[in-house]
């Protein structure tokens, strides 16, 4: 008998030390640095051999949660927040450059606007007028793991409200999507909270709760099926469809 409790006492210290070993998942870490991740997307294209290398040491600090590498996942998060603020750094101190690089600016070296511009300008400005009744819809994303409404999707919304409010006798869907990472349960748990946070700003905005659907499709219908973190932000997506 008091070899089976040695055994036991010896069975319990061992799992213990184990389970100590093992700690816990880098939590902060990983908000940190997919936060700063997010933030660095806008200079990927002045920035890009930085922007690139940040994005591989979140994949690999992805794996590394997944193989349960906690101590070696915390240390890859911190190193892709530390690129990825000098990254969003550079981009606030040279906006110019990145815009450049980035093909957004308009004018040719003498000052010209270019003809193909000023084409895309006027089209953008008939498809998104809410007094149109085949006006384009326009997309909203979301952070990663979120369904908070970015702030600058705000005004899609706005629109999507005006549109509404011209056509009262319209019913549209809101579909909730997620990217690929996650089960597909919590997936389509998370699309619906996306689906239905559009639709309560909506009904904030004066729009009638009936005439607005919501559905959810998880990570079911990716519009870019890769797997990397520009596809995965298209993913992250609530569309409206038209019910009638």
């Amino acid at each position: 008998m008091k070899q089976i409790f040695n055994f036991c006492a010896i069975a319990v210290f061992v799992f213990t030390v184990l389970c100590s070993c093992a700690g816990n998942p880098p939590k902060d870490e990983r908000e940190l640095a997919e936060k700063a991740f997010a933030d660095a997307e806008g200079g990927k294209d002045c920035d890009r051999e930085n922007y690139l290398a940040a994005e591989e040491l979140l994949r690999q600090a992805r794996e590394e949660i997944n193989n349960k590498n906690y101590d070696k996942a915390k240390e890859l998060f911190n190193a892709v927040k530390e690129k990825s603020d000098a990254i969003a750094k550079y981009y606030r101190e040279h906006p110019d450059e990145c815009m450049k690089k980035d093909g957004k600016e308009n004018s040719e070296d003498d000052g010209t606007i270019k003809e193909e511009n000023v084409a895309s300008t006027d089209e953008a400005d008939t498809t998104a007028d809410p007094k149109n009744p085949e006006m384009d819809f326009q997309v909203v994303h979301f952070e990663y793991n979120q369904y908070a409404v970015l702030e600058e999707d705000l005004p899609k919304i706005d629109l999507m409200a005006q549109w509404m409010m011209n056509f009262p006798e319209r019913v549209v869907r809101i579909e909730g999507h997620a990217d690929e990472r996650g089960s597909n349960d919590y997936n389509l748990s998370l699309g619906e909270k996306r689906a239905l946070e559009v639709k309560n700003k909506l009904i904030q905005a004066g729009i009638d709760g009936e005439r607005i659907k919501i559905v959810s499709y998880g990570e079911e219908l990716p519009v870019d099926p890769a797997s990397n973190e520009e596809a995965w932000f298209k993913n992250r997506r609530a569309e409206f469809k038209r019910e009638n």
